[in-house]
């Protein structure tokens, strides 16, 4: 319970002042491999089915899956260009890309964590990462098949901003997973 309280008062301790006190807190946080070594390729959500025990770590990969499914970006054909925003350290870019069979470009606003991600990604895994602002995506309009984006949204200063930046570079009949 202190080792979680410890976590939890690490993640509220940052206030938002900008986008480069957003990603020193998130490059601090994974050059110390802290979350990582507690949740895995995944700082999200997990999905756990009634009535069955799951270990948190496979509930996270499991809720990539159900995801998926639920927003009908798994019905896309192998090579669909995917967005994956805050994409952390990439474990849900990877899934998305071994998996599924898609081209993945991840995004985060932490050198940290592109950094991260590359040295966790094999050579053929179809990902690949770059620091980015979310709110100023460096992409041309309906650049991607589908946009993902999980618990992202909720660390935007202007969420209005970031809804028409990820459906500007949706092309037009693609899929949104939120």
């Amino acid at each position: 319970v202190i080792f979680i309280s410890l976590i939890i008062w690490r993640f509220n301790r940052r206030k938002y002042i900008s986008s480069g006190t957003v990603a020193s807190a998130y490059d601090s946080w994974t050059q110390d491999k802290l979350l990582e070594r507690l949740w895995g390729d995944h700082i999200h959500l997990g999905f756990y089915p009634p009535n069955k025990k799951i270990d948190f770590r496979k509930a996270k990969v499991q809720f990539v899956h159900e995801l998926a499914s639920w927003s009908g970006i798994d019905k896309l054909p192998k090579g669909s260009r995917i967005l994956d925003i805050g994409c952390g350290i990439g474990g849900s870019s990877r899934i998305l890309a071994n998996y599924y069979g898609f081209n993945v470009t991840g995004i985060t606003i932490s050198p940290a964590q592109v950094k991260r991600a590359e040295e966790l990604t094999p050579y053929e895994c179809k990902s690949n990462f770059k620091v980015m602002d979310a709110l100023n995506l460096k992409f041309e309009d309906g650049a991607f098949d589908g946009v993902w984006s999980v618990e992202a949204g909720a660390h935007m200063n202007n969420k209005t901003k970031f809804a028409d930046e990820m459906l500007r570079v949706l092309r037009p009949g693609g899929y949104l997973a939120l």
